[in-house]
């Protein structure tokens, strides 16, 4: 039987929001600290895919967000960041429609992977609190927390 009520949020960002107290659970796992990281070798990523690692990763430091847990599904995210930026450039380069194999118009399938990449963007975005309306959620203060772990959290 499925779950009642609106998806939980990640306790960081229940702390970060200012929560009350009794509605944070305080016994679920903590995952490890350190930092996130793209392992090289069979599962390597292209230029593009790490450069958008880089620059989310940043971002998401500089909110102090993300574990070494999160790689597999940030990964996911970069990946289709720059899936979304190809089926875009080909929509751009060839139209909406395209000949199809008799001769008549039919609609471009990078539409689709644009389409179905941005719908992927969007929901991760939001677990990351990459998103303007995730932002907002978050409440934080002008002045970054500083420390590690939960000393950043509870700052």
């Amino acid at each position: 039987m499925g779950r009642r009520g609106p998806k939980s949020e990640p306790t960081p960002l229940k702390l970060l929001k200012g929560t009350r107290p009794d509605r944070v659970p305080t016994e679920e796992p903590v995952p490890e600290e350190g930092p996130l990281e793209l392992d090289a070798g069979p599962r390597a990523v292209s230029d593009e895919v790490q450069a958008v690692w880089d620059k989310t990763v940043a971002q998401l430091e500089g909110m102090g967000l993300g574990a070494p847990p999160d790689a597999e599904v940030l990964r996911a995210y970069c990946e289709a960041v720059v899936q979304h930026r190809r089926a875009s450039a080909v929509l751009r380069s060839s139209g909406v429609l395209v000949q199809g194999l008799h001769g008549n118009y039919v609609r471009n399938p990078a539409l689709q992977i644009q389409r179905d990449t941005a719908n992927t963007l969007l929901i991760l975005a939001r677990e990351f609190g990459l998103t303007p309306s995730a932002r907002t959620q978050l409440g934080l203060d002008r002045e970054r927390p500083t420390g590690t772990g939960a000393e950043r959290f509870l700052s």
